[in-house]
């Protein structure tokens, strides 16, 4: 398998632990206990910065080559785009209730915040069971190895993400020893 589709995968394990995390701190507020803010904010960090910086650029450049390949076959994930938006607007609105809920607790705050990482949760996960039930498939189905081994080439040139993966290293193993 193509190094960068094993890359997209892990981080997309990755991703589940975090929302594995950020559920339990849902769920342990909304009966009634503080969850554990830094840990909150940490995963919220992560997501405000790392999808949108290194991952979702990611999956684009695999998006648009599989247009160019087989257009037909690649119309069926005209929404990933606009989806990689969408998780940004929510993660950046959950990230305003956790502050919300931190500098003026009370029920409707909690509610907000209840909801929106409700909802952050939910939406990552389906929109990740989505690209490893049908984008990653019919990537490693239509895509050649010269393609793989050009959007490798991309990847691996862009050296500003080993800053960002070390940091992205770093929070997975403070979150996994919280």
């Amino acid at each position: 398998m193509a190094a960068l589709m094993q890359a997209l995968r892990k981080e997309h394990a990755d991703m589940a632990v975090l929302l594995d995390l950020m559920d339990r701190q849902i769920a342990q507020f909304q009966e009634g206990a503080a969850p554990d803010f830094d840990l909150v904010r940490g995963i919220i960090g992560y997501f405000l910065t790392y999808p949108d910086l290194y991952h979702h650029p990611k999956e684009d450049l695999i998006a648009e080559r599989l247009r160019s390949r087989a257009p037909e076959q690649a119309a069926r994930l005209d929404g990933l785009h606009s989806s990689h938006h969408d998780l940004a607007y929510l993660t950046r609105r959950l990230a305003t209730a956790t502050v919300d809920q931190m500098v003026r607790p009370g029920d409707e705050p909690r509610q907000w915040f209840s909801s929106l990482g409700r909802d952050f949760v939910d939406s990552n996960r389906r929109h990740m069971a989505m690209e490893e039930e049908h984008f990653f498939p019919l990537a490693l189905q239509v895509l050649s190895d010269h393609d793989w081994a050009e959007l490798d080439g991309f990847v691996a040139a862009d050296r500003a993400e080993i800053h960002v993966r070390a940091l992205h290293d770093a929070v997975l193993e403070q979150v996994g020893s919280a």
